[in-house]
């Protein structure tokens, strides 16, 4: 009896000890693809806030060059893709190449930079799941916070 009894918690603690080894840490970001060779994935994880709705997101992407004074800019593709079978959206800039700029006459040396990609969209501040971005090698990745003012305006008719 004490043999089996032994038995029994030996295979209990074995099995507790392989349900224990395979609790790695998952990616919790596995579901979205894995970036093209030409390619990198970037997640911008963000801190939970009490009021999610009265925040926006911006992502900058870019790079740091050598500009003179004149405005410089970025163009893209820009798409928001749905991951399917999760209802999960991510984000893609391919195409990236000089956009608009002055042509000003500059007196002063040419400093170094960040150039960002032109977008009006601000997105949706979520805390629960990182965005997902993927870029072309060779840019980065910045973002930026926004938060609406406390003040509200009525219009009137």
């Amino acid at each position: 009896m004490t043999k089996q009894f032994t038995a029994a918690v030996a295979a209990v603690l074995f099995a507790v000890q392989l349900t224990a080894a395979d609790t790695s840490p998952k990616d919790p970001y596995h579901m979205f693809p894995q970036a093209s060779e030409r390619q990198n994935r970037f997640v911008i994880e963000v801190p939970r806030k009490e009021n999610e709705n009265d925040y926006r997101l911006q992502l900058l992407v870019g790079k740091r060059i050598s500009a003179d004074c004149n405005m410089h800019g970025l163009s893209a593709k820009i798409e928001k893709k749905l991951l399917k079978g999760w209802g999960y959206h991510y984000y893609t800039f391919s195409n990236i190449h000089e956009g608009p700029h002055t042509m000003m006459a500059c007196m002063e040396p040419k400093q170094e930079r960040f150039l960002s990609v032109y977008t009006e969209s601000l997105l949706r501040y979520n805390s629960r799941l990182g965005t997902v971005v993927y870029v072309p090698k060779g840019y980065e990745v910045r973002y930026r916070i926004w938060k609406a003012g406390e003040e509200q305006k009525t219009l009137q008719r």
